[in-house]
């Protein structure tokens, strides 16, 4: 029932500029973000783009210049180290720069490049890119060796099927994701809508507490959040391995606390948890003092300024982290009046809550398709007689 091809034999071209920037091609970044987006592995995890305020953009000349073979539609984006064996299946019109660390793949015509996709997702395929990976400190892969691994592909019709059967998934993932981000949004504006005249009248510290609980032994049955998977949104979506962790480096935390990213990588991260759990001590867990402020203070958090004035206030040189006693809870901000606070949460609660469910719906569709993928790649699902 399926054949086994290398990755050379089922592309048509392999897309393959890790080593360029602007500079070595005679200009620059662009300044202008609706010019020509660059994608580094950075950005890429989980199959999603991430980061995104860490994107670069070039202009359309300098586009012409770095792109002589252009990501199509269909084409795969496959990070080659920092992160490792991360993809991207390009399921856009739009043009784009393929920057550090990434490959893109196009598929021939006769193959169906979501199954291929997919197929790559398997840990059947992520052994292989792992046994052929080199480097100690940072791991890598070289084009030569990603063009040796092997795909196992059926006839046209099955791998139709099953990209088919696991995209109706994907997608209904991304629609709660855009979805949720409507719901920020909307939730954004009627905070500054509320409070943009409104004067500087406290600090932060007035409002919200450091939460300091460390982990003790029988805390290890909680879920455990490791800062680096905090999403640059409201929920907590991923967990990790508590006992991978020393339990001197890991702090509690309760439904409805407010995570922030205390290393300078993880400033922007603000999130609400969505039920209890644990996570390192390089995450700043906040309690507000009355329930009335949780979404004024969430908002509040997420903002540029706020952001900006942790950054400038952080401390070390290595690997700066910011500062919440006597810096990041000294920022003045607008303290409603309790009525006001109540008002603005009684208003803005219920996209939370929906945000909320639609979180735990995907973390639920995410686990569905983990458990088909490797059956329907084995063949240990039969999908020949499945009308789709």
């Amino acid at each position: 029932m399926f054949k086994e091809y290398t990755v050379n034999n089922i592309i048509d071209e392999i897309i393959d500029y890790r080593g360029k920037t602007p500079k070595k091609l005679g200009g620059d970044w662009s300044e202008v973000p609706t010019e020509y987006m660059a994608l580094s592995a950075k950005n890429i995890k989980n199959g999603r783009i991430v980061q995104t305020d860490s994107i670069r953009f070039v202009s359309e000349s300098m586009y012409k210049k770095w792109m002589k073979q252009e990501v199509d539609k269909g084409t795969i984006l496959i990070t080659s180290e920092a992160p490792f064996g991360e993809l991207l299946y390009w399921d856009s019109d739009e043009k784009i720069v393929l920057s550090q660390r990434l490959f893109g793949l196009k598929i021939k015509e006769e193959f169906n490049a979501r199954y291929v996709y997919y197929y790559m997702l398997s840990n059947m395929f992520q052994s292989e890119l792992c046994g052929r990976a080199t480097g100690s400190t940072v791991t890598g892969l070289r084009q030569t060796e990603l063009l040796k691994c092997s795909i196992k592909i059926p006839k046209r019709e099955i791998q139709d099927k099953i990209a088919s059967i696991l995209t109706k998934i994907d997608t209904k993932i991304n629609l709660n994701i855009n979805i949720n981000n409507n719901l920020q949004e909307l939730a954004k504006s009627i905070y500054y809508e509320k409070f943009k005249d409104k004067s500087n009248n406290g600090k932060l510290k007035d409002i919200l507490d450091l939460y300091r609980k460390n982990v003790k032994n029988k805390d290890l049955s909680l879920k455990y959040f490791p800062v680096d998977v905090l999403p640059m949104n409201y929920l907590i979506t991923q967990k990790g391995k508590p006992n991978e962790e020393a339990q001197s480096s890991l702090v509690e935390f309760k439904k409805y606390d407010i995570l922030v990213g205390a290393m300078r990588v993880y400033f922007h991260r603000v999130c609400l948890a969505a039920e209890d759990g644990i996570t390192r001590t390089t995450t700043f867990v906040l309690r507000p003092k009355n329930n009335d402020y949780l979404y004024y203070s969430l908002i509040t958090l997420d903002k540029d300024d706020f952001i900006k004035y942790a950054n400038d206030g952080s401390k070390g040189s290595t690997m700066p982290y910011a500062v919440w006693d006597n810096n990041c809870n000294e920022y003045e901000i607008y303290i409603p009046s309790t009525t006001e606070a109540k008002e603005f949460n009684e208003l803005v609660k219920p996209l939370f809550e929906i945000q909320i469910i639609n979180e735990k719906n995907n973390r639920d569709l995410e686990q569905l398709r983990s458990i088909l993928l490797p059956k329907l790649i084995n063949g240990e699902i039969d999908v020949e007689n499945i009308e789709i």
